[in-house]
């Protein structure tokens, strides 16, 4: 009887521990099945729901503590960000040693590779990229009071009361909608979970094929862990930051589209109140205070992240095209991180290069508003007109990197020209034969 009664506990308390489980795997995927892909009315109480479970999410992989309610956020960030960067120099050391003890006792998860030089400095790029973007992240806390990303919370309290409204045509905040819901946020958070799961898979399977003594692979496998438990948050925040300007660049065609269609209106109807006049041309010095705000926040870590990966992406390059390899996979693994950082950066370009395009709309629908502003004529707003035109004739509306280059398809070709030429300088000053 005794033995009855505790198959039939074991059995409910497995069964509870399960359902508890399951509870939580259901709580961590915050309901998105495949009927809420296809369902493409996003309502405010969906947005705002999945709002607050990506500020959970930013908090508990130590990314972004926008609330400001965790006490020891900052000190943890900064233990992540120096682990990482030991890592980084770990591997930049295995990269250039030949040293088998420093090899053995390092976990060198290359070491059977006859590339393995280049696979740990890959591994070393890897890392240090997404460390610099960790920096930005601890320095955008304390430098600026008043952050770009405010924006986004001021858009939040407006889908929580409902007599708020944004700055956006009810067609604009619909597509803005949908975009900030599935992209920014269910595809950002499914999307980084899957690449860490495809980087462990990646390193066990690497380590396990080349399997060769008891002693090297428990020592690869107790480095392995260390990486990834340290690299994990650290991964997070960068694809957070390349998801964010993903968003910023949808906001701000979507504001830029719905003044160009405000402005659009006033020129149509002629007979516009001054105080309709001098409601969109706030709007148009809001957005512009806002872009302005964006390029002076986010200059240096631009500027240093387009030099770095623009230079290792011509390395990468070079190295498949001018070497032979013994390893095919290695091959399509290098050229892999080469598409990576291709898609990277030209994906960046093409939508700062959209909001350029968009803006210079809005220049032109300026430019036919009449001075007369309908009924009477209002000083106030002639000179608020000319004030905004002077401003995007000095200074063009969109995206800068550094704060001084205008990203444009002028830009873009110019980039593909100088990176071009970079390629050609290498094939041109470094003989293959004496590697």
């Amino acid at each position: 009887m005794s033995k009855i009664c505790k198959l039939l506990l074991n059995k409910l308390f497995l069964g509870h521990w399960c359902n508890s489980k399951m509870h939580r795997i259901q709580r961590f995927c915050f309901t998105f099945s495949i009927k809420s892909i296809t369902n493409l009315n996003v309502t405010k109480n969906d947005l705002l729901s999945a709002i607050d479970d990506l500020e959970c999410f930013e908090q508990s992989t130590r990314i972004l503590d926008r609330r400001k309610s965790f006490k020891y956020f900052q000190s943890q960030s900064l233990l992540i960000l120096i682990l990482n960067i030991i890592q980084a120099f770990h591997f930049l050391f295995l990269s250039i040693t030949d040293n088998q003890t420093i090899i053995f006792y390092s976990g060198d998860f290359f070491v059977s590779s006859s590339e393995r030089k280049v696979l740990n400095y890959i591994v070393h790029c890897g890392i240090i990229m997404p460390c610099m973007v960790k920096i930005y992240l601890l320095h955008h806390r304390q430098s600026y009071r008043k952050s770009f990303l405010n924006i986004f919370d001021e858009y939040k309290s407006c889908l929580q009361e409902s007599n708020k409204k944004f700055s956006f045509s009810l067609k604009n905040e619909k597509l803005f909608r949908k975009s900030y819901y599935y992209l920014s946020i269910k595809l950002y958070k499914y999307f980084s979970i899957g690449v860490n799961i495809g980087f462990w898979l990646l390193h066990l399977t690497n380590i396990i094929y080349n399997y060769s003594t008891l002693q090297r692979f428990i020592l690869q496998m107790i480095h392995v862990i260390m990486l990834l438990v340290t690299y994990c948050p650290l991964l997070f925040s960068a694809l957070w930051l390349l998801l964010m300007m993903a968003v910023v660049s949808f906001f701000t065609c979507n504001v830029i589209d719905s003044l160009k269609a405000e402005c659009d209106e006033l020129v149509s109807v002629g007979n516009y109140t001054c105080h309709h006049a001098e409601s969109f041309f706030y709007k148009q010095s809001l957005l512009s205070n806002w872009i302005d705000c964006v390029n002076a926040q986010v200059a240096w870590i631009f500027t240093t992240i387009y030099l770095y990966g623009a230079f290792h992406n011509i390395l990468i390059f070079f190295y498949v095209t001018q070497f032979t390899f013994d390893n095919l996979d290695v091959k399509l693994f290098l050229i892999f991180c080469n598409s990576l950082i291709l898609i990277v950066i030209y994906g960046n370009n093409y939508a700062w290069t959209l909001i350029g395009q968009k803006a210079s709309l809005l220049h032109r629908s300026i430019y036919r508003l009449s001075i007369d502003t309908g009924k009477s004529f209002n000083l106030k707003v002639a000179l608020k007109k000319l004030q905004a035109l002077e401003r995007l004739a000095a200074r063009k509306m969109g995206i800068y990197i550094g704060n001084y280059i205008y990203v444009d398809n002028y830009y873009t070709l110019l980039l593909t020209l100088e990176c071009g030429s970079l390629y050609f300088l290498f094939c041109t000053n470094i003989n293959r034969k004496n590697q």
